[in-house]
């Protein structure tokens, strides 16, 4: 017996994806860029800013169904993590 909306175990082998809100994914770059652009460094550790660089980042961009909001969003992204770089650098 399946219930309704409840993958089979045993036969279909893609269960419904989970779509973010888009709403939630500009939320939380507002709060990440907010914080790039308060600090004069790196706010996160090394080992958080390679995984926001690798994995988070690219994924909350992907969720923003407007192409010329998540390049907005990847130059602001781009421009803060250079400027930090930068102030690690010197």
């Amino acid at each position: 017996m399946q219930r309704e909306g409840q993958p089979d175990l045993f036969g279909d082998p893609s269960p419904p994806a989970c779509v973010p809100d888009p709403r939630h994914v500009r939320n939380r770059l507002v709060e990440m860029v907010g914080k790039m652009e308060a600090a004069r460094s790196w706010p996160w550790e090394p080992v958080t800013v390679r995984l926001y660089r690798e994995t988070v980042w690219p994924y909350l961009l992907a969720r923003i169904p407007d192409p010329a909001e998540a390049a907005e969003w990847r130059g602001r992204i781009d421009a803060e993590a250079g400027r930090l770089d930068r102030a690690g650098a010197a």
